[in-house]
């Protein structure tokens, strides 16, 4: 890694550049259109006459008879958006960034009023309405691609940006994996367009959730949605939490460009009409790593001398009809390829091990259709057919004293389904409405995976190819006896034909909004999931066959508790307070009594490898969670949460143990700036502040190691130990640029300013007999530059 002094004089160079494009780029003032569309929330139906007005001017519209409305000569800026309509309540939107080259394009949904008579309650922000219509009661926050670009040290990635959330802990600068109040990473779900999704992160494994770079391009995300505990029953199979990502709808008007280059790789984007008329559009970004262009700079991108490259692609294509519903076509995949090479020298980067040798190859991918069609204004189902599929290769080979290769490790896995959803959405008035849906996956697996085993060679360890069907379905009734008590009930079940294993889960939850723009919520979730498809299939020498000990492996369940309290100022800050627990019971551990258990798998690459497991172990979390928000208004922002919980489990020794994601707590704090010039020109400055309990780790036995030459650790331990607390302080610069018809940002992202050292892991060095300790990575600037137009 070059020295600091080098990149810093870099970096004020870069800035002095960026400083200067400023002071010489003049013009007139200009403006840009806001366009977009205000539907029924409930019923998802376009609402006609709604009175659409700028927030502070007299720019306003009303919505065409399908919902549509558009607001011409919009001065570029942040600008707020304010609805009204009789018989419904009134909206308030903050944060709309209006900009040269790109349409700014918002969708709004509109909640209709119990009873005239009652006292309207305001809809503000972003972040409650999408979490309403998906019928969620707590631990449920919404965001959109600006959200992803606003924080610092997010890299443009969902999920790093999902780690400033209350309740969540992420302490792996190499990895986005999200732990969420104390569970594995492995309990969360994905999902796309309504589709559950494989690991969406270049470079992950199979039956993993976080990867170094992740996939999905953040320039296509629409209103998304982040869910963290007792969540509603559209959303099964997952024990933790649960993303909810959706893609945004190409400019369906004029066609508009992207490009952009950083860290994340090279990417073009392409957007608008087929036909004007008939409101078609595409959407499609493309992106492609540049690691040559991170060397070139002096950088380490942390992963020492190996080369990461990798490409992906997403794309939406919605194609509406006048009588015959809408039809959207959606799609994302990439592959991703490196190799790490054995070096004794390269002891700073924590991928490397240098007795060894890994070749890593991944591929992945998703895509499908969707037709929406309204029986009445009321009334209408959604039919999605699709396809997605994983395929991951890793050669490791062991290195001896003369640096020859051995071969060690082999895995060949492939993972694909085929899956049918409907859902029927019924609003039967203001109070009631009903969702419903049933899903079929069709799911195909394809192992060929062996190790090296000390007494009996080279061995399989998961050799399988065949299918199985995983069958799902679920009710979600949400009534509002008033316009400030809501109820949120539902079930969700499960079958998977693998072992035959079924699961009937209820959900439960309670929202009263007090009078003084307040709310207290209480919610009950009981949650399932299915093992990672291939651990059913790790296989056990007996005599001189090999058996599947995992095939009979029942769900892991978790059964959520979840109570809180907010609270929404007239200067725009909010408090919100949440107490939890989660009850987990049936999780695999090992049949021989043992401190092993399922619920620490993920604290790595891998999803475990462990055969003989019994659903016989148990777990605990419990916590409290603040967050204090003030969402971007008046040239500013800011966001603190506070954490604190205990994650316990017990194997099949009964005995009570930390789990490896147990820090205890985590804090967050960011804020950010920004200071336009005639409308041309912004500056933007966005600080963040990091601190959190350690890794948990369980102490290495030297001696005992010494004499087995191998790694031996303290059994009875198991994850006592703590690293020293993690921190990190990250700062960003943005200047952003408005020209005729096109957009400039640059952005430059200082990531650990003050280079503290987190220690990643500990491991036991056979060849020189000494535990050694690997650090995070140090300071680490992220350049990006990106232009629309």
């Amino acid at each position: 890694m070059m020295g600091l002094g080098k990149l810093k004089r870099k970096t004020y160079l870069l800035l002095l550049i960026f400083v200067s494009i400023a002071l010489v780029t003049h013009g007139q003032e200009q403006y840009q259109t806001l366009r977009g569309r205000i539907v029924d929330q409930q019923s998802r139906k376009g609402l006609a006459q709604v009175s659409v007005l700028i927030a502070g001017t007299n720019l306003g519209a009303a919505t065409d008879s399908l919902g549509y409305f558009s607001i011409n000569d919009v001065p570029l800026g942040r600008v707020g958006l304010e609805t009204s309509h009789i018989g419904y309540e009134p909206a308030r939107l903050f944060n709309i960034v209006v900009e040269a080259g790109k349409e700014a394009i918002v969708n709004i949904e509109l909640l209709e009023k119990i009873g005239v008579s009652e006292e309207s309650v305001l809809v503000t922000g972003r972040r409650e309405k999408l979490a309403a219509r998906q019928m969620a009661t707590v631990s449920a926050t919404e965001f959109n691609a600006e959200d992803t670009r606003r924080f610092a040290g997010s890299r443009n990635d969902v999920a790093r940006m999902a780690s400033n959330f209350a309740g969540v802990n992420s302490l792996n600068d190499g990895s986005n994996d999200i732990i969420i109040r104390g569970n594995s990473p492995l309990g969360l779900l994905w999902r796309l367009e309504g589709v559950d999704i494989p690991n969406p992160n270049h470079f992950g494994s199979l039956g993993a959730t976080g990867g170094p770079v992740g996939m999905l391009n953040n320039n296509v995300i629409g209103q998304s949605t982040f869910y963290t505990g007792a969540f509603p029953a559209q959303f099964g199979n997952a024990t933790a939490g649960a993303f909810d990502l959706s893609l945004r709808s190409g400019n369906n008007s004029k066609r508009e460009f992207t490009g952009q280059i950083g860290f994340n790789g090279l990417e073009l984007g392409a957007e608008g009409p087929f036909n004007k008329k008939s409101k078609t559009s595409y959407l499609i970004y493309y992106r492609y790593s540049i690691p040559g262009l991170i060397s070139s700079l002096g950088l380490d991108v942390g992963t020492g001398a190996a080369v990461p490259a990798y490409q992906d692609i997403s794309f939406k294509v919605d194609l509406p009809t006048k009588k015959a519903g809408q039809f959207t076509l959606f799609g994302m995949g990439g592959t991703s390829n490196i190799d790490f090479k054995g070096d004794l020298k390269d002891t700073a980067n924590f991928y490397n091990d240098p007795y060894s040798n890994l070749y890593n190859g991944t591929k992945m991918g998703v895509t499908g259709i969707k037709y929406t069609y309204f029986f009445n204004s009321t009334t209408s189902y959604t039919l999605t057919v699709a396809a997605t599929g994983t395929h991951v290769t890793t050669r490791q080979d062991s290195l001896d004293a003369e640096r020859l290769a051995h071969k060690n490790f082999r895995q060949n896995g492939n993972e694909w389904r085929y899956l049918a959803s409907l859902v029927v959405n019924k609003k039967f008035s203001a109070s009631d409405r009903l969702t419903a849906g049933v899903t079929a996956d069709q799911l195909h697996y394809s192992y060929s995976d062996s190790m090296r085993n000390a007494d009996y060679g080279f061995i399989p360890f998961a050799v399988e190819k065949n299918h199985t069907q995983l069958l799902r379905g679920f009710a979600q009734w949400q009534h509002r006896f008033s316009s400030r008590l809501t109820l949120n009930t539902g079930v969700y079940s499960q079958y998977l034909a693998l072992n035959s294993n079924a699961s009937v889960e209820g959900r439960l939850g309670l929202r009263y909004a007090l009078p003084a723009a307040g709310a207290i919520t209480l919610a009950y979730g009981k949650h399932s999931q299915m093992q990672s498809l291939t651990s059913y299939f790790h296989e056990t020498r007996v005599g001189d066959q090999y058996i599947q000990t995992n095939r009979d492996l029942d769900f892991t369940q978790s059964h959520h508790i979840v109570a809180g309290w907010e609270k929404a100022l007239k200067n725009n800050w909010k408090y919100k307070l949440e107490a939890y627990t989660q009850l987990l019971r049936r999780v695999p551990v090992e049949q021989k009594l043992s401190d092993w258990s399922a619920l620490n798998v993920g604290a790595g690459y891998g999803s475990g490898l462990e055969d003989s497991l019994v659903n016989k172990g148990t777990g605990s979390n419990y916590g409290l969670e603040l967050t204090v928000e003030r969402p971007f208004a008046e040239g500013y922002y800011a966001l603190a949460t506070v954490s604190v919980f205990d994650s316990k489990y017990k194997g099949s020794n009964g005995v009570a143990h930390n789990t490896v994601f147990n820090g205890n707590y985590v804090a967050n704090a960011l804020a950010g700036k920004e200071w336009s010039f005639a409308r041309m020109h912004t500056i933007g400055a966005d600080l963040k502040v990091v601190t959190a309990g350690g890794r948990r780790f369980t102490p290495i036995d030297e001696a005992a190691s010494k004499v087995a030459g191998g790694v031996i650790y303290y059994g009875s331990r198991s994850f006592e130990e703590k690293t020293r607390a993690y921190f990190r302080l990250d700062f960003k610069l943005t200047y952003r640029m408005n020209n005729k018809g096109f957009m400039q940002e640059f952005f430059v992202d200082f990531q650990n300013v003050t280079n503290h050292k987190n220690i990643f892991n500990q491991w036991y060095d056979s060849r020189s007999g000494k535990i050694r300790t690997q650090n995070q990575l140090g300071f680490w600037p992220n350049f990006n530059y990106r232009i629309q137009f």
